[in-house]
């Protein structure tokens, strides 16, 4: 499978808004959807939130070219 440029990740700029996953579901499954996104934010009071991609992403860039807060970019 062709990648893409990687996404970068600065997890302390997340809100979690799921903007991302939102953007990344509707792409790819035509669906808004965040369960079914292949990147996956975890969010968490006590800390900074966890941003991870699954096996099936293939590095588009559809969720840094949509984050609001700048977390995600190529």
């Amino acid at each position: 499978m062709k990648r893409d440029v990687p996404i970068a990740v600065d997890a302390g700029k997340c809100v979690g808004c799921l903007t991302c996953c939102m953007y990344c579901s509707f792409v790819k499954h035509g669906i808004i959807n965040p369960l079914k996104a292949y990147i996956k934010v975890v969010n968490s009071l006590e800390k900074v939130n966890d941003i991870y991609f699954t096996d099936d992403c293939n590095n588009c860039g559809v969720c840094a070219r949509y984050c609001p807060y700048g977390a995600l970019s190529r």
